[in-house]
Order: C-alpha cells, then sequence, then structure tokens
C-alpha cells in the first residue's frame, strides 16, 4: 500500500470541500445560498466551527460569530 503523502492529504481535502459546496446548493435546489444558510447548514450536520471555517475558506472567529446569532436566532 504506497504512504499517503501530505500533498495528498491536501487533494482529497480539497475535493471534499468542493463536494460539499455542491451539495449545498443541490440542497437549495441550485440556487446560491448565504454564508449564513452555509454555516447553518453545516452546524446542523455537526460539524464544528473549525471545520466550518475551513470548508468555507472563513477565519473561525467570523464562523463563532455567525452561529452565535443563527443560535440567538432560534430561541
Amino acid at each position: 500500500m504506497p504512504k499517503t503523502t501530505d500533498k495528498d492529504l491536501y487533494s482529497i481535502d480539497r475535493k471534499l470541500s468542493i463536494v460539499i459546496s455542491i451539495l449545498l446548493k443541490i440542497a437549495n435546489n441550485g440556487e446560491d445560498i448565504t454564508l449564513r444558510q452555509q454555516i447553518k447548514e453545516l452546524h446542523s450536520f455537526g460539524l464544528s466551527s473549525s471545520e466550518i471555517a475551513e470548508i468555507l475558506g472563513k477565519k473561525i472567529g467570523h464562523i463563532s460569530k455567525e452561529l452565535s446569532g443563527i443560535k440567538k436566532e432560534v430561541k
């Protein structure tokens, strides 16, 4: 079995992020969804703030702020 390199892992991670983005659009009938909606959806799948930030290419502080606002909306 070939050894997995950091380059391989980066490539896999990038491809998975693209697949997640595509699935988010499909889930919204192909229409663009807001960043806040994307965060809400990814959070509903059980992803952490840091995982969401990595997938969406945003800073964790921004994701945490949005999640805080989302949680306040639910109350």
